[in-house]
């Protein structure tokens, strides 16, 4: 198919919504490789992502599914910048960053590049997720996320026990040793930080000593009872509308208080 006859397919996206007809999909992806130029014209048209544009938003989100399936090396550099462009939270950023952790060591490189420039923490969240994803051991990977264990300790945790380096064992246990459990919090995941810590700690090979078991259990303790309020409160409530209800963000805590990421928890057993 000429490129001319190609754009004006992949374009096709911006007369549906949330969902694509199969045909359409599937002819997208016969296109191979002349998909992914006019797919990334759809990606970084920002235009594009607000409801009410053509296509309600849904193109830019259908561009990413359909690069990811396509897995062309050309797309990573546009869909990582148009990454560092969209708000942590918003339904496009989550695709993003779940298509750059899913394509592995190829993003490492435009990874990289990009977090060398990060204006700021936000920037460099989304960033140390896809590299930590990305299975590539790399000295300015492990550094950033020392870093951003003095920022952010609960997201570190995680991106650590993910990298895979044990060296990061005694910068972690220095993190729980050094925060305080708070067990007259009323937020479900105000401990978080300690139950990551401990997560990524035993993951990468490490062992808590006594004042640091001591301290996972008075936080998880916290949670136990917390959860078991709010179930209770949950119970007395009528059933709640039909609808889709607001969900945490892929690598947040599950809103069950299992102290597990939500991708890891709730996500598969419920409707997208």
């Amino acid at each position: 198919m000429a490129d001319g006859g190609s754009r004006t397919l992949v374009r096709g996206i911006l007369e549906h919504g949330e969902k694509l007809p199969e045909s359409l999909h599937s002819d997208i992806l016969s296109l191979g490789t002349e998909a992914v130029a006019p797919l990334v014209e759809l990606l970084l048209d920002e235009s594009l992502a607000g409801t009410e544009a053509q296509g309600a938003g849904h193109a830019p989100i259908h561009a990413v599914e359909l690069l990811t399936q396509l897995k062309a090396p050309e797309a990573i550099a546009p869909m990582v910048r148009r990454l560092m462009d969209t708000e942590p939270g918003e339904v496009l950023y989550d695709e993003l960053l779940y298509a750059l952790e899913e394509l592995g060591p190829a993003v490492a490189p435009a990874a990289l590049e990009a977090l060398a420039s990060a204006r700021d923490e936000a920037e460099r969240f989304g960033l140390l997720s896809v590299l930590s994803h990305s299975g590539v051991k790399d000295e300015r990977i492990y550094a950033a996320l020392l870093e951003q264990l003095q920022e952010d300790s609960v997201a570190a945790a995680m991106n650590l026990a993910l990298y895979g380096d044990s060296r990061a064992i005694e910068p972690l246990g220095a993190a729980l040793t050094a925060h305080e459990v708070d067990e007259d919090a009323e937020d479900l995941f105000a401990n978080q930080t300690v139950i990551e810590l401990q997560l990524a700690i035993e993951k990468l090979g490490g062992t808590l000593d006594a004042a640091q078991l001591e301290k996972v259990a008075r936080a998880r303790g916290s949670r136990h009872r917390l959860s078991t309020l709010f179930q209770r409160m949950l119970d007395t409530l009528p059933p709640p509308p039909a609808g889709r209800a607001p969900r945490p963000g892929r690598n947040e805590p599950c809103w069950c208080g299992s102290g597990v990421k939500y991708k890891k928890c709730h996500q598969g057993s419920e409707p997208r």
